[in-house]
C-alpha cells in the first residue's frame, strides 16, 4: 500500500460525508490538525483506525484502498470452507462450514422484494443463529421457495429458484399415481428400505424371502417392482444344469430424498427461525 494511500481516502470519505476537518475530528477524538496530517500522507493511530472506518460507515480494508472489487466472493468462500480440510478431522469442519454457508443463501433471501436490513454477519453471529433452539428455517416468495432443517438428526437444504416451465416438466409423462401405488405396499416399501441400510452385497432369491418373511409368489412381484425402478440389479449364474439368479442392491440417493421431503408432510414443523411467506403466484404454473 502507498502510504499516501489512507490519507486519501479519508479525505475522500470527509468529502463524500460533506465534513470539516474539525467535524471529523471531533467524532474520532482528534484535533483538525491530526485530520490534516493524515490527508497529507500519515498514518493514524492503530487504535484510531476502526473508529474512522465506523465514522464513515466503511470497512478497514476500504481505509486502506482494498475496495470490495478486489476481492473474488467465491473464492474467499472456497478458502473458508476448505481451510481445514487437510487437519484432523477437517472433513467435517469442511461439511459444517458448507452447510453454514447454505444457510447464509437462504438468509440472503429474506427480504426479495423488500429493502434489505443490514445486519452484522460475521462467523460468530453464524454459529449462533444455526444453533437457536429452532432448527427450521424457510423462504417461499414468488423468487424462490427454500428451506432449512438444521437440526443435528436430519439436517436438510432446499433451494429452488423460480423456473418457466418447471410445472409442466414435473408433470407431464410421469405417472406419479403409480409410484405412490407401490410404495404404498408394504412388501415393496420394507424391501426398498431394507436395501438401503445394508451394504450392498448379492443375494439369491430365498435369501431374500428369508429376510423379508414373505412367500415366494410374493417375492417374485416385489422383486419385478425393485427391478421397474432399478433398485436391484440381476445376474444369472450357471450351475451345473441349473440357472440361478444373483441379485445385487443400487442405492438410490433418490429414495432418501424422497423419505425426506415427504417426511415433512408428517411431521410439519411450527416453529421457525427466519420466515418469510409472501408468494402470490401458483407453486405450478401449468398455463402458457
Amino acid at each position: 500500500m502507498d502510504i499516501t494511500t489512507m490519507g486519501e481516502r479519508i479525505k475522500e470519505l470527509r468529502k463524500r460525508e460533506g465534513l470539516t476537518q474539525e467535524e471529523l475530528g471531533a467524532k474520532v477524538g482528534v484535533s483538525a490538525q491530526a485530520v490534516s496530517k493524515w490527508e497529507c500522507g500519515s498514518v493514524p493511530d492503530t487504535e484510531l483506525i476502526p473508529k474512522i472506518a465506523d465514522c464513515f460507515g466503511v470497512s478497514i480494508d476500504t481505509l486502506f484502498g482494498r475496495e470490495y472489487t478486489d476481492f473474488d466472493v467465491y473464492d474467499l468462500m472456497s478458502k473458508h470452507i476448505f481451510e481445514k480440510l487437510g487437519e484432523e478431522g477437517g472433513e467435517k469442519e469442511t461439511i459444517r462450514r458448507g452447510f453454514e454457508n447454505c444457510y447464509l443463501t437462504l438468509a440472503s433471501t429474506w427480504f426479495l422484494g423488500n429493502d434489505p436490513v443490514q445486519e452484522e454477519v460475521n462467523e460468530e453471529a453464524v454459529k449462533e443463529q444455526m444453533a437457536h433452539k429452532y432448527k427450521h428455517s424457510k423462504v417461499y416468495k414468488d423468487e424462490l421457495i427454500a428451506f432449512m432443517d438444521r437440526s443435528e438428526e436430519s439436517p436438510f437444504f432446499l433451494y429452488m429458484p423460480e423456473a418457466d416451465g418447471r410445472g409442466k416438466k414435473l408433470l407431464e409423462n410421469t405417472d406419479y399415481c403409480s409410484l405412490f401405488a407401490d410404495f404404498a405396499d408394504p412388501d415393496f416399501f420394507n424391501a426398498v428400505v431394507y436395501l438401503h441400510s445394508h451394504k450392498l452385497t448379492r443375494f439369491t432369491k430365498s435369501a431374500f424371502i428369508a429376510k423379508l418373511g414373505i412367500p415366494e409368489e410374493r417375492a417374485d412381484e416385489v422383486l419385478a417392482m425393485l427391478r421397474k425402478y432399478w433398485f436391484i440389479e440381476v445376474n444369472e449364474l450357471e450351475l451345473d444344469d441349473t440357472v440361478i439368479e444373483i441379485y445385487r442392491g443400487s442405492w438410490t440417493s433418490y429414495f432418501l430424498m424422497m423419505l425426506q421431503t415427504v417426511y415433512y408432510f408428517l411431521h410439519r414443523p411450527n416453529s421457525f427461525f427466519g420466515s418469510t411467506t409472501g408468494r402470490h403466484t401458483p407453486l405450478l404454473k401449468l398455463d402458457d
